[in-house]
């Protein structure tokens, strides 16, 4: 079984990822003008004439969803795999998993080649103080052919100062068996083709400590907001401190979320969708949640993360969720090139985003939200002007249902009530 201080959170280490976050926030500094992938779905309207927005596939917005798991934790709810984790991740609709086993776990093996057989991936966490050397990493890789889809080097040794390899610490060790773990996935035939991610690091300034390092395929962030809103300090300190390492390279957030001990329940529903839509406009290929499951039934800060209970039961976020993924996935799953949409918002569009997404059948979902941090504000009122022909349109409150608020037939201007969790317009 890994090591349980690998994955688990605790208050102190959400204070290192951000105390630099706090210090920038004090000051101007926070408004550098730093070179980032701007957030897509920003709060200008698109022209009212010309060619319009151009749409993202609705696909690879589910396929930017994964949730963090720990299926070798079996003395917690994670050990109810057939009656609570298996169909919850099913009913959730999530693809892809997060999570880490040993080489000798070969229970652990069997529930990741199960759960390939129902359509969810892998990225497994490789790290020495679970016992995994790189030639066990090959072989854990090798064990779950059909599972695996990357492979992440070793979790947050910046705050782990026994965390060690060939006898040195952070950063040497660790860039050590990074190198070493790159070399034994892309020297066998059979895992060359995976992914090799980073090292994730509990604070983004640590990157720079692991220069030169090139041997990764994908950067890797790790970013815990304490009780604020999602993405809070990302465009402005995560992602250019990462990038000091990564420079263009995808970039994947393995560990991202909040302990209910922090943010309410209900709070949490609406950050959450949120959280998933302003990450895939920040161009990040995919966001785990942390986590999926409690492990403990006490209230405390480290034992309330996830978006089930330790009975099994969903909390808000888990159906908030459920209900996102389920209005946008595209049933037939079929690659193709999304057109654009001529359209223009106009009103109240103080800190309203969005995001525009597209159906292999043509069907449109305008994704809309206010960017607000504990849902104090009323909703605010946006006027959507359709220039181009739109036979039907619907809007959605996946906060609540998957059922239609109200239903426009040829519309040429809709009235909407935006909240401070997705609003989906569907434009058919």
């Amino acid at each position: 079984m890994p090591a349980k201080h690998v994955h688990q959170r605790t208050s102190r280490q959400d204070q290192l990822c951000f105390k630099t976050i706090s210090a920038l926030t004090a000051t101007a500094t926070l408004a550098l003008a730093v070179s980032v992938t701007p957030i897509a779905a920003s709060t200008d309207a698109p022209p009212a004439s010309g060619e319009g927005e151009q749409a993202q596939r609705a696909d690879a917005f589910v396929e930017s969803i994964g949730v963090a798991v720990h299926l070798s934790y079996t003395d917690t709810p994670y050990g109810r795999f057939d009656d609570v984790i298996k169909p919850r991740l099913q009913e959730l609709g999530v693809r892809h998993i997060r999570d880490g086993f040993s080489v000798d776990n070969t229970a652990a093996r069997d529930k990741f080649n199960e759960l390939a057989t129902i359509g969810i991936k892998s990225t497994l966490v490789m790290d020495p103080r679970d016992g995994t050397q790189p030639q066990d990493a090959v072989a854990i890789a090798k064990s779950v052919p059909n599972s695996i889809e990357a492979v992440e080097g070793p979790n947050e040794w910046d705050i782990n100062p026994n965390a060690t390899y060939k006898g040195s610490g952070f950063p040497d060790g660790l860039r050590h068996y990074q190198n070493d773990l790159y070399k034994a996935i892309k020297s066998d035939p059979a895992t060359a083709h995976l992914p090799v991610l980073t090292p994730s690091l509990a604070g983004p300034g640590s990157a720079d400590k692991l220069k030169p390092l090139d041997a990764f395929d994908k950067g890797n962030i790790h970013t815990y907001n304490g009780g604020h809103k999602p993405g809070w300090g990302m465009s402005e300190y995560v992602i250019p401190q990462l990038k000091e390492l990564t420079g263009d390279k995808p970039l994947v957030l393995t560990e991202t979320g909040w302990s209910n001990a922090a943010v309410s329940q209900q709070e949490e529903a609406k950050y959450v969708p949120r959280l998933y839509l302003e990450n895939f406009n920040r161009g990040i290929e995919r966001t785990f949640l942390y986590q999926f499951a409690k492990q403990r039934q006490d209230n405390s800060y480290e034992s309330d993360w996830g978006i089930l209970n330790y009975d099994g039961s969903p909390q808000p976020a888990f159906t908030s969720l459920k209900n996102l993924i389920s209005l946008v996935k595209d049933a037939s799953k079929a690659k193709f090139t999304p057109g654009s949409l001529n359209y223009q918002l106009s009103g109240d569009m103080t800190g309203v985003n969005h995001t525009l997404l597209q159906k292999s059948d043509g069907k449109f979902n305008l994704i809309l939200w206010q960017d607000d941090e504990r849902g104090d504000n009323p909703d605010q009122r946006v006027t959507l002007t359709l220039n181009q022909p739109i036979s039907n349109a619907k809007t959605y409150l996946p906060l609540n249902s998957t059922e239609a608020t109200k239903n426009f037939t040829n519309p040429k201007r809709i009235d909407l009530s935006v909240p401070d969790h997705p609003l989906v317009v569907e434009l058919d």
